[in-house]
C-alpha cells in the first residue's frame, strides 16, 4: 500500500465519520472542493450551534433556538415589556425587553459572523487548487483579499470581529 493510498484512506475515514461523502478521486479538484465545502459547512453549523455566553449564562443557537429567539425578539419589537426565555440548563424566566434585546443582538452577531466567515471560506475553496485546498479548514486565516472583504462587511454591518 502506497503512502498516498494510506493518506487518502485516512482522509476518507475522517470525512465518513462526519457524514461526508469523500471524493472518489483525491486528484479531482472539483470532488475535493465539494468535500471541503461540506466539511466547512458542518464546522460552521457547529460553531453557530455552540452558541454564546452572555451575562454569565450560556445560550445554544441551534436552528430551533434561533427561531424561538427571533420570534420572541419580534414580540419585544412589537412592544412587549418582557418575554419568556431561558439559558441552557436554567429555568424559563421573563426577560425584560432591554435584556432580551441584548441577547438577540449578540446571537444575531454570532450567527452573522460565522455565516459570513463560512461564505468567505467557500469563496476561497472555489478558487483554490488541490495543494491549497488541503490547508483550508474552519478557523483558518483567510487570504488577505478575503480577510479585507470580510472585515469590510462586518464593519458595514456594525459589528466587530468575533
Amino acid at each position: 500500500m502506497s503512502v498516498q493510498h494510506k493518506q487518502d484512506s485516512i482522509r476518507n475515514l475522517r470525512l465518513e465519520r462526519l457524514g461526508i461523502q469523500p471524493p472518489d478521486d483525491w486528484n479531482d479538484v472539483e470532488q475535493v472542493r465539494a468535500a471541503k465545502k461540506a466539511e466547512v459547512g458542518l464546522s460552521c453549523s457547529a460553531a453557530i450551534y455552540a452558541g454564546i455566553d452572555l451575562n454569565g449564562s450560556h445560550y445554544s443557537l441551534t436552528e430551533h433556538d434561533q427561531t424561538e429567539l427571533m420570534a420572541q425578539f419580534t414580540t419585544v419589537k412589537e412592544g412587549a415589556a418582557a418575554v419568556p426565555y431561558h439559558a441552557d440548563g436554567e429555568l424559563c424566566r421573563m426577560f425584560p425587553a432591554e435584556e432580551f434585546t441584548a441577547l438577540a443582538q449578540a446571537a444575531t452577531a454570532h450567527v452573522f459572523y460565522h455565516r459570513t466567515y463560512c461564505n468567505h471560506l467557500n469563496a476561497w475553496i472555489k478558487r483554490a487548487d488541490l495543494a491549497e485546498l488541503d490547508s483550508i479548514s474552519y478557523g483558518a486565516e483567510l487570504p488577505a483579499d478575503l480577510a479585507a472583504s470580510m472585515a469590510e462587511i462586518i464593519k458595514a454591518a456594525g459589528g466587530g470581529a468575533e
